[in-house]
């Protein structure tokens, strides 16, 4: 049976940023996305086929080998079996597309992985009608900077991530200053990246320090050797201090 397309309304939004209205969930849906039976981390081509149960409105984000369902408005969106050839790789991708087979509503704000974003694909999905559907987006890229597995290597991505080492380094640092066992550190959004100069960038984002008695906002930065892949410095800074005062 031949596949109905569903419109894509204001395909390619370029650099645009994430939609306001995604930055206002109520509710996230993070899982590890599916392997298809073709999983090449090294293929010239990408191809994801994102199932997704969607009731009024969601957003899905892609980065790397995860897949963020946020539910925007009605029933909480979630996956229904999506699976991919590869993961969205950390590198530039050429021809970036999304087709939309299944489904009765609309995709929307169709923005593809680029280097200010962290390499984060993200479509929305609006379903207008009461009930919620089921939809099947299919996620394709053009991968010209295949990089081959290392021998013997069980890991589903062998790459290195800039942007989780900055965390990793971050949350190492606050736990260090939070020795208590019940501390510990969130991330939440997607951080921004700038552009320093002479192989240099600046990753920043924000999160939630937590622990038995307080929970504070948080925000951190780290600068990046863009050629090295290494992180050089890194720093965070707790908001508002809290009633006990006991997070560092």
């Amino acid at each position: 049976m031949k596949a109905r397309l569903i419109p894509l309304v204001a395909a390619l939004a370029g650099a645009a940023a994430l939609p306001a209205a995604a930055q206002g969930r109520h509710d996230d849906y993070t899982f590890r996305v599916g392997r298809a039976p073709e999983w090449n981390i090294a293929a010239a081509d990408g191809i994801c086929r994102l199932r997704i149960r969607v009731d009024d409105s969601a957003s899905v984000q892609m980065r790397g080998d995860q897949i963020i369902v946020r539910t925007d408005s009605g029933k909480r969106s979630y996956d229904e079996g999506s699976a991919c050839n590869q993961p969205l790789p950390f590198h530039p991708v050429d021809d970036f597309r999304v087709t939309a087979e299944k489904g009765r509503g609309h995709v929307i704000d169709v923005n593809p992985p680029l280097r200010r974003n962290n390499f984060t694909a993200s479509v929305r999905v609006e379903d207008p009608q009461r009930g919620g559907d089921d939809y099947e987006l299919v996620v394709a890229w053009r991968n010209p900077s295949g990089i081959a597995p290392p021998l013997a290597s069980n890991d589903a991505y062998p790459y290195y991530d800039d942007t989780r080492a900055c965390q990793d380094r971050v949350r190492a640092e606050f736990l260090g200053r939070n020795r208590e066992g019940d501390a510990y550190l969130e991330f939440t959004n997607l951080p921004g990246r700038d552009d320093l100069g002479a192989d240099r960038e600046r990753i920043r984002g924000e999160g939630v320090a937590r622990s038995r008695y307080e929970t504070r906002l948080l925000t951190y930065e780290c600068v990046l050797n863009a050629r090295t892949n290494r992180v050089v410095t890194s720093d965070y800074e707790l908001r508002a201090r809290g009633r006990y005062g006991s997070l560092q």
